[in-house]
Protein backbone atom coordinates (compact mmCIF):
# COMPACT_ATOMS: atom_id res chain seq x y z
CA UNK A 1 0.00 0.00 0.00
CA UNK A 2 2.73 2.80 0.80
CA UNK A 3 4.54 1.85 -2.53
CA UNK A 4 1.24 2.51 -4.31
CA UNK A 5 0.95 6.26 -2.27
CA UNK A 6 4.39 6.57 -3.24
CA UNK A 7 3.81 5.83 -7.12
CA UNK A 8 0.65 8.06 -6.87
CA UNK A 9 2.83 11.37 -5.15
CA UNK A 10 5.90 10.87 -7.84
CA UNK A 11 2.93 10.97 -10.87
CA UNK A 12 1.72 14.14 -9.34
CA UNK A 13 4.63 15.68 -8.98
CA UNK A 14 5.83 15.13 -12.26
CA UNK A 15 2.26 15.97 -13.52
CA UNK A 16 3.10 19.34 -11.89
CA UNK A 17 6.65 20.19 -13.50
CA UNK A 18 5.26 19.31 -16.67
CA UNK A 19 2.69 21.67 -16.55
CA UNK A 20 4.91 24.64 -15.21
CA UNK A 21 7.17 24.13 -17.37
CA UNK A 22 4.48 24.17 -20.34
CA UNK A 23 3.29 27.50 -19.01
CA UNK A 24 6.47 29.36 -18.84
CA UNK A 25 7.28 27.89 -22.22
CA UNK A 26 3.94 28.90 -24.25
CA UNK A 27 4.13 31.46 -27.02
CA UNK A 28 0.78 32.70 -25.70
CA UNK A 29 2.49 34.20 -22.44
CA UNK A 30 5.28 35.49 -24.48
CA UNK A 31 7.54 34.59 -20.99
CA UNK A 32 10.57 33.28 -23.55
CA UNK A 33 10.69 36.19 -25.62
CA UNK A 34 13.19 38.55 -25.30
CA UNK A 35 11.95 42.22 -24.51
CA UNK A 36 11.54 44.39 -27.56
CA UNK A 37 13.58 47.51 -27.52
CA UNK A 38 11.87 50.96 -27.64
CA UNK A 39 11.89 53.18 -30.58
CA UNK A 40 13.83 55.64 -30.06
CA UNK A 41 11.38 59.27 -30.60
CA UNK A 42 13.34 62.49 -31.70
CA UNK A 43 11.88 65.60 -30.11
CA UNK A 44 14.14 67.95 -32.35
CA UNK A 45 15.79 67.98 -35.54
CA UNK A 46 19.55 67.88 -35.75
CA UNK A 47 21.89 70.49 -33.93
CA UNK A 48 23.57 70.75 -37.12
CA UNK A 49 20.39 71.79 -39.08
CA UNK A 50 19.04 74.27 -35.87
CA UNK A 51 22.59 75.70 -35.56
CA UNK A 52 22.65 76.98 -39.70
CA UNK A 53 19.32 78.29 -39.20
CA UNK A 54 20.21 80.15 -36.51
CA UNK A 55 22.94 81.25 -37.98
CA UNK A 56 20.87 82.89 -40.91
CA UNK A 57 18.22 84.40 -38.29
CA UNK A 58 20.94 86.02 -36.06
CA UNK A 59 22.26 87.33 -39.26
CA UNK A 60 19.15 88.99 -39.89
CA UNK A 61 19.50 90.84 -36.69
CA UNK A 62 22.88 92.71 -38.22
CA UNK A 63 21.77 92.85 -41.85
CA UNK A 64 18.47 93.64 -42.26
CA UNK A 65 16.82 97.01 -41.93
CA UNK A 66 13.85 98.10 -39.22
CA UNK A 67 13.98 96.32 -35.90
CA UNK A 68 12.75 92.94 -33.56
CA UNK A 69 10.19 90.57 -35.40
CA UNK A 70 10.56 93.21 -38.17
CA UNK A 71 13.67 91.72 -39.43
CA UNK A 72 12.08 88.21 -39.58
CA UNK A 73 8.89 89.07 -40.89
CA UNK A 74 8.18 92.38 -42.43
CA UNK A 75 5.52 95.04 -40.96
CA UNK A 76 4.31 95.64 -44.70
CA UNK A 77 4.88 92.81 -46.81
CA UNK A 78 4.32 92.85 -50.59
CA UNK A 79 0.29 93.15 -51.45
CA UNK A 80 0.55 90.10 -53.78
CA UNK A 81 2.00 88.46 -50.51
CA UNK A 82 -0.96 86.73 -48.41
CA UNK A 83 1.33 85.19 -45.90
CA UNK A 84 1.90 88.19 -43.89
CA UNK A 85 3.06 85.91 -41.09
CA UNK A 86 4.59 83.51 -42.64
CA UNK A 87 8.26 83.07 -43.12
CA UNK A 88 9.96 83.82 -46.47
CA UNK A 89 14.06 82.61 -47.10
CA UNK A 90 15.64 85.44 -48.64
CA UNK A 91 19.07 83.41 -49.74
CA UNK A 92 20.30 80.16 -50.52
CA UNK A 93 21.07 79.10 -46.84
CA UNK A 94 17.33 79.82 -45.76
CA UNK A 95 15.88 77.83 -48.44
CA UNK A 96 18.72 74.62 -47.80
CA UNK A 97 17.30 74.68 -44.01
CA UNK A 98 13.56 74.96 -45.13
CA UNK A 99 13.79 72.20 -47.51
CA UNK A 100 15.83 70.42 -44.62
CA UNK A 101 13.04 70.53 -41.88
CA UNK A 102 10.40 69.54 -44.73
CA UNK A 103 12.58 66.06 -45.85
CA UNK A 104 12.47 65.00 -42.12
CA UNK A 105 8.59 66.43 -42.09
CA UNK A 106 8.93 68.72 -39.39
CA UNK A 107 6.82 71.85 -38.37
CA UNK A 108 8.40 74.58 -37.34
CA UNK A 109 7.86 78.11 -35.12
CA UNK A 110 9.49 81.23 -34.34
CA UNK A 111 8.96 82.97 -31.04
CA UNK A 112 10.96 86.57 -30.31
CA UNK A 113 11.06 87.87 -26.71
CA UNK A 114 12.12 90.75 -25.62
CA UNK A 115 13.08 92.14 -22.29
CA UNK A 116 13.23 95.96 -20.59
CA UNK A 117 14.82 96.37 -16.94
CA UNK A 118 14.42 99.50 -15.54
CA UNK A 119 14.31 101.47 -11.94
CA UNK A 120 10.87 102.44 -10.84
CA UNK A 121 10.72 106.16 -9.89
CA UNK A 122 8.87 107.39 -6.78
CA UNK A 123 8.62 111.32 -7.02
CA UNK A 124 10.97 111.59 -10.02
CA UNK A 125 13.36 109.49 -7.81
CA UNK A 126 14.99 106.03 -8.94
CA UNK A 127 14.19 103.51 -6.50
CA UNK A 128 16.11 100.23 -6.37
CA UNK A 129 13.20 97.84 -7.33
CA UNK A 130 12.96 97.54 -10.77
CA UNK A 131 10.16 97.15 -13.91
CA UNK A 132 10.56 94.36 -15.80
CA UNK A 133 8.62 94.03 -18.90
CA UNK A 134 8.46 91.62 -21.29
CA UNK A 135 7.77 91.86 -24.93
CA UNK A 136 6.03 88.93 -26.61
CA UNK A 137 5.75 88.87 -30.19
CA UNK A 138 3.15 86.95 -32.36
CA UNK A 139 4.67 83.68 -33.59
CA UNK A 140 6.14 83.18 -36.86
CA UNK A 141 5.48 79.57 -39.09
CA UNK A 142 8.87 78.57 -40.72
CA UNK A 143 7.41 75.87 -43.02
CA UNK A 144 4.73 77.10 -45.01
CA UNK A 145 2.15 73.66 -44.12
CA UNK A 146 2.11 75.21 -40.40
CA UNK A 147 -0.51 77.59 -39.73
CA UNK A 148 -0.21 80.07 -37.49
CA UNK A 149 -3.45 79.24 -35.10
CA UNK A 150 -1.77 75.89 -34.28
CA UNK A 151 1.11 77.22 -32.34
CA UNK A 152 1.44 77.67 -28.86
CA UNK A 153 0.80 81.26 -27.67
CA UNK A 154 3.83 82.84 -26.35
CA UNK A 155 2.26 83.02 -23.04
CA UNK A 156 2.71 79.16 -22.90
CA UNK A 157 6.51 79.79 -23.28
CA UNK A 158 7.22 83.14 -21.12
CA UNK A 159 8.67 81.25 -17.58
CA UNK A 160 10.65 79.32 -19.67
CA UNK A 161 11.91 82.35 -21.54
CA UNK A 162 12.55 84.28 -18.75
CA UNK A 163 15.03 81.67 -16.79
CA UNK A 164 16.48 81.52 -20.59
CA UNK A 165 17.28 85.12 -20.00
CA UNK A 166 19.07 84.78 -16.59
CA UNK A 167 21.43 81.90 -18.02
CA UNK A 168 22.24 83.71 -21.34
CA UNK A 169 23.47 86.43 -19.15
CA UNK A 170 25.40 83.80 -16.73
CA UNK A 171 29.05 82.76 -18.24
CA UNK A 172 29.16 79.94 -16.32
CA UNK A 173 25.75 78.25 -17.12
CA UNK A 174 25.92 75.52 -18.73
CA UNK A 175 23.07 77.10 -20.82
CA UNK A 176 24.49 80.24 -21.55
CA UNK A 177 24.21 79.98 -25.44
CA UNK A 178 21.05 77.44 -25.77
CA UNK A 179 18.37 76.72 -23.85
CA UNK A 180 16.22 73.65 -24.46
CA UNK A 181 12.55 73.39 -22.99
CA UNK A 182 9.13 71.46 -24.11
CA UNK A 183 5.77 72.48 -23.68
CA UNK A 184 2.53 69.83 -24.67
CA UNK A 185 4.09 68.11 -27.70
CA UNK A 186 6.27 70.70 -29.49
CA UNK A 187 10.25 71.38 -28.69
CA UNK A 188 11.91 74.29 -28.20
CA UNK A 189 15.39 75.76 -28.60
CA UNK A 190 16.03 79.41 -26.92
CA UNK A 191 19.29 80.91 -28.40
CA UNK A 192 20.23 84.77 -27.17
CA UNK A 193 20.33 87.61 -29.31
CA UNK A 194 23.21 89.37 -28.08
CA UNK A 195 24.54 93.08 -28.23
CA UNK A 196 26.86 92.84 -30.83
CA UNK A 197 28.90 96.03 -31.28
CA UNK A 198 28.43 99.69 -29.16
CA UNK A 199 26.09 101.45 -31.90
CA UNK A 200 23.21 98.94 -30.43
CA UNK A 201 23.95 100.30 -27.18
CA UNK A 202 22.65 103.85 -28.60
CA UNK A 203 18.93 101.90 -28.30
CA UNK A 204 19.31 99.83 -25.74
CA UNK A 205 19.74 101.74 -22.84
CA UNK A 206 18.43 99.65 -20.19
CA UNK A 207 19.64 97.46 -17.40
CA UNK A 208 20.45 93.58 -17.48
CA UNK A 209 19.38 91.36 -14.92
CA UNK A 210 22.09 89.33 -14.07
CA UNK A 211 20.74 86.95 -11.42
CA UNK A 212 17.16 86.43 -9.87
CA UNK A 213 17.34 85.47 -6.14
CA UNK A 214 14.32 82.94 -4.33
CA UNK A 215 13.87 85.95 -1.92
CA UNK A 216 12.66 88.47 -5.10
CA UNK A 217 15.67 89.80 -5.57
CA UNK A 218 18.14 90.93 -8.49
CA UNK A 219 21.71 91.95 -9.35
CA UNK A 220 21.69 94.12 -12.28
CA UNK A 221 24.37 96.17 -14.09
CA UNK A 222 23.92 98.84 -17.31
CA UNK A 223 23.84 96.50 -20.62
CA UNK A 224 26.96 96.00 -22.54
CA UNK A 225 28.84 94.47 -25.84
CA UNK A 226 27.75 90.56 -25.64
CA UNK A 227 24.56 90.80 -23.94
CA UNK A 228 21.50 88.92 -24.69
CA UNK A 229 19.12 91.89 -26.56
CA UNK A 230 16.28 89.29 -26.98
CA UNK A 231 15.71 85.39 -26.95
CA UNK A 232 14.79 83.80 -30.10
CA UNK A 233 13.02 80.60 -29.76
CA UNK A 234 12.77 77.71 -32.51
CA UNK A 235 9.70 75.45 -31.89
CA UNK A 236 9.46 71.71 -33.46
CA UNK A 237 6.80 69.52 -34.00
CA UNK A 238 6.41 66.24 -35.96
Amino acid sequence: MRKIKLAVLAVWAVSIVMIVLARNSSPVLGRTEMPRDQPIVEIRPKTELIDRFDRSIQRRFLEAPNFGMARIVPKNPPVESGHVRSFNPRNEEESESLLAFGRDKWKVSLHLFGRRAEPKEVKGKQTNKFEIRYRLNDPVSITPELKEKKIPSPKKLLKYVKQAFIDFQTPDSPNYNNYEFRVGDWAYVARPVRVPNQSCLECHTDYVITAKFDDGRYTFRKRKVGDANGVVVYGFKK
